[in-house]
């Protein structure tokens, strides 16, 4: 019963947010805000509302129109139009800053809440420890990042999803929260992952589809030492949506659009899923959905896995 309450809750959520978007912005496409005339024949952004000092940016996790949630199975997704249930849901972004008409970038100074956000880094958590994200999962969650910034019109927002160089090899077992996780690190070479999305997927040769994004190609003198220079494969990714007002939208993480061109009905082993190497055939289809290039960890500036609406 909590669990159908709670998913209610959250449809009831997003669905005042897209109702709040079309009566302020008058516009579809879900972004609350259009375009008119600049009287020259050229196209001017509506004016937002002043921002700041405090500021609030909400994600709603979703697989399709339908909020992500453990114990929820959700079909047609990928190529193959496979079923899936969710073990797990959660995901770092650091350096958040907002954008200015002009395209000045304004950095969010995060609120240091000692649970969620430390320095520039938030963690994003859609799982709740239930059904089957039991195993690595926990009760809490959290759906925002707060903060404050100059007051000021802004009209978009600019994220990087993962963790900083200089935050990436800390020691979870002295590291202050969120970066305290041992569920979402992986040594102290490669560091954090910086998405985890664990699946069922029971229409696979092996039943489970892994998505752990974090850099790869790291070196150090030995398996319990930070690297000292960035890792050949940094894999994070550069997000950018525009159109976006903290007071009226939201950011939509979808999992079926990131999944789209990834037939998961196959799976090569140890590990299943992708686990952001280089080489993993599992990677390939997945990672131009984050907008990165497999190969070499750059940007390729295409990702699908963020929307505002």
């Amino acid at each position: 019963m909590f669990k159908t309450m709670r998913w209610i809750l959250a449809a009831c959520a997003l669905s005042t947010a897209l109702v709040l978007a079309a009566q302020e912005g008058g516009h579809g496409g879900g972004h609350g805000h259009g375009h008119g005339d600049d009287g020259h024949g050229g196209m001017v952004m509506d004016a937002m509302p002043k921002l700041g000092p405090d500021v609030t940016i909400r994600f709603v996790a979703m697989v399709g129109n339908r909020p992500a949630a453990c114990g929820m199975t959700y079909r047609d997704i990928g190529t193959e139009k496979s079923p899936i249930s969710l073990n797990d849901f959660r995901f770092y972004v650091s350096n958040l800053r907002m954008v200015t008409a002009s395209g000045e970038e304004v950095p969010v100074e995060l609120t240091q809440d000692g649970m969620w956000q430390y320095d520039t880094v938030a963690l994003l958590d859609f799982e709740d420890g239930t059904g089957l994200c039991s195993s690595s999962g926990t009760p809490e969650m959290n759906d925002k990042v707060t903060g404050t910034i100059p007051e000021g019109e802004y009209v978009g927002v600019r994220f990087e999803l993962g963790v900083p160089f200089e935050l990436n090899h800390l020691d979870t077992a002295a590291a202050p929260a969120p970066l305290n996780l041992p569920a979402m690190w992986w040594n102290w070479r490669t560091g954090y992952k910086f998405v985890r999305i664990d699946m069922q997927t029971p229409t696979s040769q092996i039943p489970q589809w892994f998505i752990h994004l974090g850099s790869t190609g790291c070196v150090s003198e030995s398996g319990s030492t930070p690297p000292s220079e960035p890792c050949a494969n940094p894999n994070v990714a550069t997000i950018e949506l525009m159109d976006f007002n903290p007071l009226e939208n939201f950011i939509v993480a979808d999992l079926q659009a990131l999944l789209a061109e990834v037939n998961l009905n196959e799976n090569t082993p140890q590990p299943p899923g992708c686990m952001s190497s280089p080489n993993d055939p599992d990677c390939e289809s997945l990672f131009p959905a984050f907008g990165l290039d497999l190969a070499s960890g750059a940007l390729t500036g295409t990702q699908v896995f963020f929307r505002v609406e």
